[in-house]
């Protein structure tokens, strides 16, 4: 994952002009979406309560960034059992989609998001550099204005193969102190099935880095990667939404 210039398991970087592009433009659509919900009878309420972070109906060059870390791992909308999906295919690849979100977590404290996976790694192991891959993870980003700097952290999700429990808060190797994951699912259980999740972001937060979290989330990426074991994996997300309650 990366964020202010720091790059995942060495690797360097690689975002497209079409894709700078896109981001502004559903970023622009998003505050559009807010302001034409606030303005209409009943929307307001509406505006306040929900506020989808991604739509795997949007086109992605339109909706999101694909940021490369090497070889890309395949990501293509689609429709699984009549729900539409981002379908992430890892190919010896390390990549992400990721979009400007920019809400205040005072606001819109919990998450939620549908996800499924088809096949995960059986060898990797997030707390290794050597062994890093996630069969699929939502990154949140948060920002908090410092002197003279911007300083980052990162709270993500993850589904994971059954080396640690469910619930499980794993230190970032490549980024110690600025990243923890929290694993959502652990192992082949619900492989093949879709599985809702709804998270205290603010509560998630607080329980990984012992303090309350910046009240700026800027950015959501899903990644899916498999350059470390290179074995097969498969995973699709559906829509992810913040709410205030």
């Amino acid at each position: 994952m990366l964020w202010h210039g720091a790059f995942p398991k060495g690797h360097v970087a690689r975002t497209s002009v079409l894709g700078v592009q896109a981001i502004k433009r559903s970023s622009l659509t998003a505050i559009l979406v807010v302001v034409l919900l606030a303005g209409l009878p009943g929307g307001g309420e509406a505006a306040q309560h929900v506020l989808l972070l991604a739509d795997p109906s949007d086109p992605l060059d339109a909706a999101w960034v694909h940021r490369t870390f090497g070889a890309a791992t395949n990501y293509e909308r689609v429709k699984i059992g009549g729900q539409a999906a981002i379908r992430a295919e890892g190919r010896q690849s390390a990549s992400e989609l990721y979009r400007e979100v920019a809400y205040r977590t005072s606001d819109y404290p919990w998450i939620e998001w549908a996800w499924r996976v088809d096949r995960l790694q059986s060898d990797a192991d997030i707390r290794t550099k050597a062994a890093q891959d996630f069969a699929a993870s939502i990154f949140l980003i948060f920002e908090e204005p410092m002197l003279f700097m911007k300083h980052s952290s990162v709270l993500s999700y993850v589904w994971i193969n059954d080396r640690m429990p469910a619930e499980t808060l794993v230190e970032n190797p490549y980024h110690p102190g600025t990243s923890w994951s929290i694993v959502i699912e652990s192992g082949e259980q619900r492989l093949g099935q879709w599985v809702n999740v709804r998270r205290n972001v603010a509560e998630d937060y607080r329980r990984a880095f012992g303090k309350d979290p910046p009240d700026l989330v800027k950015t959501i990426a899903l990644f899916t990667d498999n350059d470390q074991t290179g074995e097969a994996v498969t995973a699709y997300y559906g829509a992810v939404r913040a709410l205030q309650e």
